[in-house]
């Protein structure tokens, strides 16, 4: 079994809009296969039961001396690992075994770039979830703040009505003491 040595050459990430007639073109193509009955296959599979395995086996046992390899097959190696851990192991040993030599560095490569990106990625969420913590931390400051003058301004109104209070006791005091 021979894989390219370009077969994991990185295409460019760029996102780019497609042109209206290009798209149009696209669609009008999907209407024609619709229409002449191309898709209809495409979802006649008989779907999987909540209980049958999920396909860990029929993959590793679908590996094969002539068939080829794309990065998807190490890509859905390393996502079988993920959840199966050991998986990977056994899948590369089986593709050895078949005559793939390179193929852990094939999965090595794939995951190494899997895991630049998901570190990549959780460096991001990292820092957007530190920018709402402080954004969080800055509103409770704020409220705090809101708080804490709002009772002290109803502390001076109490301590300004007792001093009303003071104060018309005395006039009225002052008043009786000058009539008597």
């Amino acid at each position: 079994m021979r894989v390219p040595d370009d077969a994991f050459a990185r295409l460019p990430r760029e996102k780019k809009r497609v042109p209206a007639e290009e798209f149009a073109q696209i669609c009008a193509e999907m209407d024609a296969a619709e229409q002449s009955g191309e898709l209809d296959g495409i979802f006649k599979g008989e779907p999987r039961a909540p209980d049958q395995p999920t396909g860990r086996e029929p993959f590793l046992h679908s590996f094969s001396c002539d068939m080829k390899l794309y990065k998807s097959t190490f890509k859905k190696i390393l996502g079988f690992e993920l959840t199966t851990p050991g998986f990977a192991e056994e899948a590369i040993t089986r593709l050895e075994e078949q005559g793939c030599s390179r193929a852990r560095e094939y999965y090595e490569t794939v995951k190494a770039e899997w895991q630049r990106e998901h570190d990549a990625q959780m460096k991001s969420v990292a820092h957007w979830y530190k920018g709402q913590c402080e954004n969080e931390f800055e509103r409770r400051k704020v409220k705090l703040r809101t708080e804490k003058e709002a009772e002290q301004q109803q502390e001076l109104l109490d301590l300004l009505e007792t001093k009303r209070q003071i104060l018309k006791e005395l006039l009225q005091i002052q008043s009786g003491k000058s009539t008597g």
